[in-house]
């Protein structure tokens, strides 16, 4: 989107200016709620195959940093009201360059640990080859509808679903039309299903890459994806598929 003007301020990251970008027309009433879902920038641990869950509370690296940047140059100027992230720290940095445009000054950051990604148990930190074989069984356990199984000391979809109601409910009865939320990879997968009211069996049918985006359309109770894994923000700088 070609910005009318542009003016800067200081990037957070200290890399480079970040464009502070006019506001673009959208082809939606502003009375629509949209819902901007974001899984957050590249970690280390997504770049040397990691298992991530909540029980590390890893940091973005560089590509993860620059990311977030592309992402802010391409949508700074939109109409967010709200920002939400979980409540570890890879989320919030993805959108720090919002957190710090001088253009959303008041619009509140909500930390919500709903929002977390899953758990995985005593697999966290290994490489992900050590935990293939159980993902692998756990994925096919989900998918028949089994949303209890876990890994040994880690979450169920039951449980994350469990603590992210509530937040699907904020937003459900709130007022605020599009706030852009930033979260993980599995938790991206099952917030999908709760917001258009799928089963978590179905928590596959949705694709996710590192800083990609979902927008979702309220209509009545739930919410249409008219936007999915989108990263054309990236330009050159995406960094593969996830297998979480």
């Amino acid at each position: 989107m070609a910005p009318a003007s542009v003016e800067y301020f200081l990037n957070p990251f200290d890399a480079f200016p970040i464009p502070i970008l006019s506001k673009q027309p959208s082809i939606f009433s502003p009375m629509s709620q949209l819902l901007y879902l974001l899984r957050h920038g590249q970690t280390d641990f997504n770049l040397q195959d990691k298992v991530q869950g909540s029980g590390h509370d890893t940091s973005l690296n560089d590509t993860g940093k620059a990311q977030a940047l592309a992402f802010h140059r391409h949508y700074a100027g939109d109409p967010f009201d709200a920002f939400y992230c979980s409540a570890l720290q890879r989320s919030r940095q993805t959108l720090e360059p919002f957190i710090q445009d001088p253009y959303y000054q008041g619009i509140k950051l909500h930390e919500r640990s709903g929002l977390n990604e899953f758990n995985w148990g005593i697999f966290e930190g290994n490489s992900f080859d050590v935990f293939d074989a159980v993902y692998r069984q756990l994925v096919l356990d989900w998918k028949e509808g089994k949303e209890h199984a876990a890994p040994p000391g880690g979450d169920s979809p039951a449980m994350v679903a469990a603590r992210m109601q509530p937040v699907v409910d904020e937003l459900r009865q709130g007022s605020f039309q599009r706030p852009l939320i930033c979260l993980h990879g599995r938790a991206l997968r099952l917030l999908l299903c709760l917001l258009t009211g799928k089963p978590s069996s179905d928590m596959d049918d949705f694709d996710h890459s590192n800083l990609c985006l979902y927008v979702m359309l309220r209509v009545g109770d739930f919410y249409e994806v008219v936007q999915a894994n989108d990263t054309t923000h990236l330009q050159g700088l995406q960094s593969g598929h996830a297998r979480r």
